[in-house]
């Protein structure tokens, strides 16, 4: 790749951590793929002592799983400290995605940490979600017909391991508190961590401004809208990080979550929002449409 170009067409493709674990796209909301997607091929048009301390990402219309993604890399600044990328994700020619993507060298200056880690349980003493499944299947408290049902299913493990610090009580909380890493040991590239990272990021997090909503059958489905992350802190993908997840407001239509990420020495690494559009579910029949 020639990174004096004044633009970049990279080609979709999925992060190699999603090919070694074989899992299954259908599966991963698009969005998900989208914003990490985007900050890879970002990254690769910068200086490499330059590193993403922040990102925003929006989300136009709704994308294809089964076709693919061209990447454009657009160089909006250069500078001696600082470097700016606009990236728009395009399918059928049309612009599905933005994404503004900030990169700075690292600097000494002024440090202050006000927020502080939750008292939880580290992971070690918490179940997988391998673990959790399995306990279900054989947990007489949940209908037979609905453990035989999930005994059929093929079960395709996540690339990102995760560790619930709370019980399934708090389901209708506005909260909810995880441990995670990546699935195996990733290279030095301080780049592909946080790539990782915004990866992990939004597996279930705009799924929490639901939570207080949820009840027997009722069926939802929720669109990102936009996605913003700052890194304020080396981040390692591959060591455990608690990711506290909180949604103070759901009105007309939209969540509103935040999130922190910190490491195990309690220090804060990445802070998130995200709001998204979630709604019930159409009637059988009925296709969700472009939010746009």
């Amino acid at each position: 790749m020639d990174v004096n170009a004044p633009r970049q067409n990279i080609l979709f493709r999925c992060p190699d951590i999603l090919l070694k674990h074989q899992i299954d796209l259908i599966l991963i909301q698009l969005s998900v793929l989208m914003h990490c997607s985007a900050l890879a091929a970002a990254s690769k048009t910068v200086d490499c002592l330059k590193l993403v301390h922040s990102l925003h990402a929006i989300f136009l219309i709704a994308g294809d799983n089964n076709m693919p993604i061209i990447y454009q890399v657009n160089r909006e600044r250069d500078g001696t400290s600082f470097a700016t990328r606009k990236v728009e994700a395009k399918q059928k020619g049309l612009v599905i995605f933005t994404l503004i993507v900030s990169f700075q060298k690292e600097e000494l200056g002024f440090e202050h940490q006000a927020a502080i880690m939750p008292a939880v349980p580290p992971p070690e003493q918490l179940l997988n979600m391998e673990e959790i499944r399995e306990r279900r299947l054989t947990d007489p408290r949940f209908p037979m017909q609905y453990r035989n049902s999930a005994a059929k299913k093929k079960f395709v493990p996540w690339p990102i391991e995760m560790r619930f610090c709370q019980d399934s009580g708090s389901q209708h909380k506005p909260s909810l508190y995880y441990w995670f890493r990546a699935r195996g040991k990733l290279s030095d590239d301080p780049a592909l961590h946080r790539c990782v990272v915004a990866y992990a990021s939004d597996l279930l997090y705009s799924g929490v401004s639901l939570n207080p909503h949820r009840e027997r059958g009722l069926k939802t489905y929720s669109l990102s809208l936009d996605h913003s992350m700052w890194f304020h802190k080396p981040v390692k993908a591959d060591d455990w990080l608690l990711y506290v997840i909180d949604s103070p407001s759901a009105h007309g239509g939209r969540g509103f979550v935040t999130g922190r990420m910190f490491n195990r020495q309690g220090e804060l690494v990445v802070s998130l929002t995200q709001e998204a559009l979630i709604r019930r579910a159409k009637t059988p029949g009925q296709t969700p449409r472009p939010k746009l």
